[in-house]
């Protein structure tokens, strides 16, 4: 790369500096962050009384999941927003993409196809997967995720089975800026 910018002249490594930072602040005032910033939350590890183990986030951000999740999203949106939400549940090889699995974002996107379902072709799958996910069961999340996934035409990333919580605390590690 040193090699490459060295044989640039002056001018013209400050029209590609002045490029990188303005697709930068194009792509910061229209997500509102950076890619490279995590989502804040609070993590609560709770025990069931079968002794199973259930692990909760809380956004922090909790006040701009109306914006983030407007009811004009398209159905390509509420597909991407429900596969990177399943992702915090299930193992596959490549994930691209996190979105934290909050019941308030759950209870919105309810909201968005209930808005919408004569306008998106797959209203059952969307009400069938955040309802169930909505009274906590994600018993089958990898089976939602796969669901999704191939509405999405996907070809590499499909689940091969549920996290556990371990591996579900991993990834929200991983991908969020955890606050207690």
């Amino acid at each position: 790369m040193k090699k490459y910018l060295s044989k640039l002249s002056r001018t013209q490594r400050i029209i590609i500096l002045f490029a990188v930072l303005s697709l930068g602040f194009i792509y910061y005032f229209s997500k509102g962050a950076l890619p490279i910033q995590k989502d804040a939350v609070t993590v609560k590890v709770q025990k069931t009384d079968e002794g199973e183990t259930v692990i909760q986030i809380h956004d922090k951000n909790s006040k701009e999941i109306a914006k983030d999740f407007s009811l004009t999203m398209t159905e390509e949106e509420i597909l991407d927003a429900i596969h990177k939400m399943s992702h915090q549940k299930i193992i596959a090889d490549k994930k691209w993409g996190a979105i934290p699995l909050t019941n308030e974002r759950i209870n919105r996107l309810l909201d968005v196809v209930n808005e919408n379902q004569s306008n998106y072709k797959n209203t059952d799958v969307y009400y069938s997967i955040l309802k169930r996910w909505a009274k906590g069961d994600f018993s089958r999340v990898d089976e939602d995720h796969n669901e999704i996934w191939d509405l999405q035409e996907g070809t590499v990333g499909k689940a091969k089975r549920i996290a556990s919580a371990k591996e579900e605390r991993d990834f929200i590690e991983e991908n969020f800026k955890v606050k207690q």
